[in-house]
């Protein structure tokens, strides 16, 4: 994996790797029926992922992706927040997702994602 790097303009605590891979992500939404949806992930850190996707999402939305953990013998399934979404024109939409705890006072184990 590679190592990319942040001008120093960026607020990112942990640094990136790109690594492509299409991920499902399940929006966590409390006003109706919750929906999967395909990201296809550009780059990830300890704290978080980039990936585009073909729909639009909302900062502060709550989502749970389910990552490839090879070495786990299965997937896991991260709760994150979306931190942005810009328009990539015709490409769709990139996010930002930072990774969270399930519940208040739960940490999340950032050996599974990262």
């Amino acid at each position: 994996m590679e190592q990319v790097h942040i001008p120093s303009q960026e607020r990112r605590r942990h640094p990136r790797t790109r690594l492509q891979a299409s991920l499902h992500c399940l929006r966590l939404e409390s006003d109706g029926p919750s929906t999967v949806d395909q990201l296809d992930m550009f780059d990830m850190s300890k704290s978080g992922i980039g990936a585009m996707s073909d729909q639009s999402y909302y900062p502060g939305q709550r989502v749970v992706v389910r990552l490839p953990a090879p070495r786990a013998n299965g997937d896991r399934h991260v709760y994150a927040r979306v931190m942005r979404c810009r328009s990539a024109g015709l490409d769709g939409y990139e996010i930002g997702l930072r990774f969270e705890a399930a519940s208040k006072g739960e940490e999340v184990d950032y050996r599974l994602v990262a």
